[in-house]
């Protein structure tokens, strides 16, 4: 997949959507595939385990999907589609994260590194679960002016990201760490 910048809402939120909707039907499909042995069990090369990689998208999703909500609730409705305007930061903020673009790897800040213990399951439920709601986001998020809220940066809150440059950030980070679970599952 390309690194790909879009003109208006639709063709961002279509695009995020299908991303989103391929990611849960691929989580769903571990949940009821995959041993929890397996989902335990630290990469090859030593990296994350499956339910690891999700522990981690889980983190950021409770901070993430709180945020949308709030800056969509706090914004007028605005039904017209409307042209995307990307800020550097935000550019940087998706190269950074996207699988073909970005480092090999990264550090995960405090607070992002998932335990080595986890209840792989419920880990997985819980990531299932954000995935629906941020489905509902993004449909909700075709009445706003995306243009116009802004999202603070979990890790730095002073600074904000706009709302689509942030569901992009989110939903590319998302795809990184579910590559990087597949290739534990590959190498099983």
């Amino acid at each position: 997949m390309a690194l790909t910048y879009f003109d208006t809402k639709e063709e961002l939120l279509n695009f995020l959507t299908q991303l989103a909707e391929k990611q849960l039907d691929k989580t769903v499909e571990w949940r009821h595939s995959i041993d929890v042995t397996i989902l335990l069990q630290p990469s090859n090369t030593g990296g994350w385990s499956m339910a690891q990689c999700l522990a981690h998208l889980n983190a950021y999703s409770d901070y993430y999907l709180a945020s949308f909500r709030h800056g969509i609730s706090s914004h007028e409705k605005y039904l017209q589609n409307h042209s995307i305007k990307s800020t550097w930061l935000g550019r940087l903020a998706i190269k950074s994260m996207h699988p073909e673009t970005g480092k090999s790897k990264f550090k995960a800040m405090k607070g992002y590194i998932p335990d080595t213990e986890l209840p792989a399951l419920e880990v997985l439920d819980t990531f299932i679960s954000h995935q629906k709601n941020l489905l509902e986001i993004l449909k909700n998020a075709r009445n706003y002016q995306l243009n116009q809220i802004t999202i603070p940066i979990s890790i730095a809150k002073f600074l904000t990201l706009r709302l689509a440059d942030a569901l992009y950030f989110l939903i590319i980070h998302q795809e990184r760490h579910i590559l990087q679970a597949e290739r534990n599952l590959e190498g099983k």
